[in-house]
């Protein structure tokens, strides 16, 4: 009997890649999806429409499954109850159901942000980081709260195994963050500022290399117990100075690439705490006003990338796409999404 895949969140930017390749390296396998909506087309796949939060579908559709792979997760920036329905009520759901289900493997689509804290610069952060008592934003907490249910889940006794991968900075064709923000800023000139000296150290990871990673957890997950109920950094294994990203893809559409202002580092924190201070103090007035700006401004002169050793070890994960290239195929997807 051959295997049989459910991909939560299957049609978003992740999950639509992981389905492409398990119906690419697995032919045999039947892979089904379940998302919100039918966004992603693949006449192989089999659909489940509704909300992870919703436990008769999520039995439905566990059912059978040899693993699943939670890849669902609202955008950073979201309202906060919607991010914590989501992310840890709906992950709590996930695991219920696979354990009705005696699902054997469980992989969780976690992120780097769950070490983010308040403080900081994080240089060559490995997994032996601990969660910060302060997070950096909501995404990152409510992150790191399903992460912990994920992997106190893990129960290889029981037959059910899970691990979670900490992807940094993904992008890539059908990112609807980072690519064409990138590339549509260049409306308001902003490949002309630059907010900080452009010497700290980020990871930015192609799309295909992440999905490539979940392929490797579940085929590893089943096999080696240094796998089950462990988390993983995934990366291009190639920081990056921040603004190169960007500047990247600005290249590949013949936009210039210097700067004309430039703002200091201290000059970024004086921002930040500008923007924080006032955000704050609207934000008891207008409870709904967004405080993430500020955060973003810190980003910019703060240090993150991670050390993938251990997925090397352990997962046997290497990069397949390099970063020029991922630069490369982000632009080509982002022209042809134009012309339609």
């Amino acid at each position: 009997m051959s295997d049989t895949y459910l991909v939560i969140g299957g049609c978003g930017f992740l999950g639509s890649h992981i389905v492409e390749q398990l119906l690419d390296k697995c032919p045999e396998a039947a892979v089904r999806i379940l998302d919100l909506r039918r966004t992603f087309e693949v006449p192989r796949a089999e659909y489940f429409i509704g909300d992870i939060c919703d436990y008769d579908l999520m039995v439905k559709a566990c059912t059978g499954v040899t693993a699943v792979i939670h890849t669902a997760s609202p955008h950073a920036g979201v309202p906060a109850t919607i991010m914590r329905k989501v992310n840890v009520e709906g992950t709590a759901n996930v695991i219920r159901a696979c354990r009705a289900c005696s699902v054997p493997s469980l992989i969780f689509t976690s992120s780097s942000s769950v070490v983010l804290g308040a403080q900081g610069h994080l240089t060559n952060a490995d997994e032996t980081t601990p969660y910060p008592t302060r997070f950096a934003d909501y995404y990152g907490q409510t992150k790191a709260e399903a992460e912990q249910l994920v992997l106190a889940a893990n129960d290889p006794a029981a037959g059910f195994r899970t691990c979670s991968l900490r992807p940094a900075g993904i992008f890539g064709p059908r990112d609807q963050q980072m690519v064409p923000q990138s590339l549509n800023s260049l409306k308001k000139r902003a490949n002309l500022f630059q907010i900080g000296s452009n010497h700290t150290l980020v990871d930015c990871t192609y799309v295909g290399n992440v999905a490539h990673a979940h392929l490797l957890a579940v085929e590893r997950l089943p096999k080696f117990e240094a796998v089950a109920g462990e988390a993983f950094f995934i990366t291009n294994d190639n920081p990056v100075l921040f603004w190169d990203p960007m500047r990247a893809l600005w290249s590949l559409v013949g936009a210039s690439t210097r700067p004309v202002v430039v703002i200091p580092d201290w000059g970024a924190y004086l921002i930040y705490y500008l923007l924080y201070g006032i955000l704050t103090a609207l934000s008891y007035v207008i409870p709904t006003i967004s405080t993430r700006a500020p955060f973003v401004v810190k980003l910019m002169v703060t240090h993150r990338f991670f050390n993938i050793t251990k997925a090397k070890t352990y997962l046997g994960y290497r990069a397949i796409v390099p970063l020029d290239d991922g630069f490369r195929r982000s632009v080509e997807w982002y022209r042809e999404t134009q012309k339609s």
